[in-house]
């Protein structure tokens, strides 16, 4: 997948909350993967490419959704994630960004999206 954006800043950002994120399941589930709600359905789901791979979902299920509603999306993004990690850490918010975009990943699964 190629980058979302070239904005240095956002991308450090995204890249810095992919591997909070990427440490956090590995500490929290058994390897590299997770579970999401499938309309009921618990239906696990393996990082491919560990960081990298996570990075892709950020992408995909945060910054993609920023980039399609608003038009100043990047700065949204940067203001959004500097508030999801504190250092190498997650932060309360970066907890609860993950656990919306495992719902959204569950609702796409159960085809509510």
């Amino acid at each position: 997948m190629a980058l979302i954006t070239h904005n240095f800043r956002l991308n450090a950002l995204a890249n810095q909350y992919a591997s909070a994120l990427y440490n956090h399941i590995s500490a929290t589930s058994i390897g590299d993967s997770f579970m999401v709600d499938a309309g009921g359905q618990a239906i696990q789901v393996n990082i491919v490419g560990g960081i990298k791979g996570v990075r892709d979902l950020v992408d995909g299920y945060a910054l993609e959704a920023l980039k399609d509603n608003y038009p100043l999306w990047e700065e949204i993004g940067i203001q959004l994630l500097s508030r999801c990690i504190s250092g190498n850490e997650l932060t309360q918010a970066g907890l609860e960004i993950w656990q919306s975009m495992v719902n959204d990943m569950g609702d796409t699964v159960a085809g509510k999206v």
